[in-house]
This record gives C-alpha cells, structure tokens and sequence, in this order.
C-alpha cells in the first residue's frame, strides 16, 4: 500500500506488481463485459496501444494548468489550425516531450476557464482547497486479494476532501446528476475513497465532483454523493472486486451472453403509448 508521485504515463502502463483494478476498468468490466476490461488493460492485452488523441481537449488542458499546476507543460502553437506542417510538427514534437500543445487561440481559453474555476473554488467553502492540496497522487493498495489503484486529481488528508475535476456540457447540478451512474463516477467515487481507507486508515473522508462547463461562462458546480447513492457505488465496487478476482483466477474474460433476451419497456413509454391510443379514439 503506498501513495507516489508518478507521471500519467506511468501511473497509466500499470507499474502494480501484477495487473491491476482501477475504477475506469471496473466501470467497463459492469457496464459492459470482462472482455471489454480486458482490451483496455495495459498489462493483461498483448496489443494494448495507449489513446494518443491529438484532438484538442480544453478540460485536459485545463486540468493540467488548474490541478497538476503545471502550465510549463503547455506548448502555445502560433497558428490558426493544425493543417499546416509546422503546426502540425510542434504538437508532435510536444507530444514526444510528454507536454500539450494548444493553439494560441485555444489558450486564452483555458486561462479563462481555470481563472472562473479557482474563483468559483474560493467562494466556496472548499475555500483554496486548490492550493493546499496534493495534486495527481497515485496510490496503490490490495483489497479483499485484488491490487487496486487509483489516481486522485486532488486531496486534502487535513480538510478530508478528495476532489474530482469534471468537464462536462452542463455543470448545472441535477443536469450532472443525471450522469452519475451512467458515467461510473459513483463506483469512481467509492472506489478511490475504499483505496485511501487502506493507504491512509482516515475513513472520514469526502468525495467531491468539480464540474465545469467547457463553453462560456465557464460555471462550475460542487457535488458529493448521499448516503443513499454512495451505497449504490459501494455495491459496484463489491461486484467489480468479486468479477475481477474471478477473471483473473480463471484467465477467462467473456463478452456477452448468446441467450436471447427480451426488451422491456419503461414505465413512461407504457403511459406514452396509452396516451397515443386514447388520442385516436376521441
């Protein structure tokens, strides 16, 4: 069990002494299959090939200058796009170096996006929970046999906070909600609070969601889970080890079952056909 600084490239080949769980593979092994784990894991697929998107990203890039402080690492390209050679050989060259390159145009965008963030941050009662805190922390822990990891955007042992950055369309916040469960940050959320248990042994804890909206103005939200939806992520995690522990134990990583299953449909879709029908009968 241990907390290290490492690189995201590290952090992300795997360095646990074997394959390790993490909460975005525990998110594909539930809301898809083992297979779909397995194909994405570094050290369990032989053909494993790390996502090198170029596509601009302003939340990746805004969390590189807003958390890991780190805005050495971004490289501003004097052009209007990437078409061109030179543009297109200063973003590899950045790549290579393990640093983000950003259009000139691109950047006065980030500057205002981590600018309303840590404004937002400040008047809230996270207060400069920005500053103070330990940025892109690893850790790496055993729990119930499975080696874990996890890696925390920003945590705060002496505020009890583990803070989770989340760009998203909409920050407003039962706009957010609704993206929860769908998205696995509730299995997220459990997960990393489980792992800090064991490397830290504080179980008082708080997971909070910062979600910032990547078009002006920029807003952001806080969100933490209930009691009620923590428990629900808490489930996830059980099923996650459980399914995990047994894939690896029996080298067997299926996709989805032959049987054919039958659609159900929802509640609203029953009320909405009725609805239809009585329509044509007045």
């Amino acid at each position: 069990m241990s907390i290290e600084s490492l690189t995201s490239a590290q952090y992300h080949a795997d360095p646990a002494p074997v394959p390790s769980l993490s909460a975005s593979i525990a998110h594909l092994l539930l809301d898809q299959s083992p297979l779909h784990a397995w194909l994405s894991h570094p050290r369990l697929n032989p053909n494993y090939v790390p996502d090198q998107d170029s596509r601009f990203d302003l939340g990746s890039a805004a969390h590189m200058m807003l958390l890991e402080r780190r805005e050495d690492r971004i490289v501003r390209v004097a052009a209007d796009d990437w078409r061109t050679k030179a543009a297109k050989e200063a973003r590899d060259a950045a790549q290579q170096a393990g640093k983000y390159a950003v259009l000139d145009r691109q950047y006065a965008d980030i500057v205002a996006m981590c600018a309303q963030a840590r404004a937002f941050m400040l008047k809230s009662e996270l207060g400069d929970l920005l500053d103070v805190g330990e940025a892109e922390k690893s850790i790496f822990w055993t729990d119930r046999g499975v080696s874990c990891r996890a890696r925390l955007d920003l945590f705060s042992v002496e505020r009890r906070v583990v803070l989770d950055y989340k760009s998203t369309a909409s920050a407003q916040h039962d706009a957010f909600a609704r993206q929860i469960g769908r998205l696995g940050y509730d299995l997220q959320a459990e997960f990393y609070l489980r792992g800090i248990k064991a490397v830290t042994g504080r179980e008082d804890m708080v997971f909070v969601f910062l979600a910032q909206e990547i078009t002006p103005p920029y807003s952001c939200s806080l969100t933490a889970l209930s009691n009620a939806y923590r428990q629900v992520g808490q489930d996830k995690v059980e099923r996650a080890l459980s399914l995990w522990q047994k894939c690896l134990t029996d080298d067997s990583w299926p996709s989805y079952d032959a049987r054919i299953r039958y659609a159900e449909p929802k509640p609203w879709e029953i009320m909405q056909a009725e609805e239809a029908l009585s329509e044509l009968s007045v």
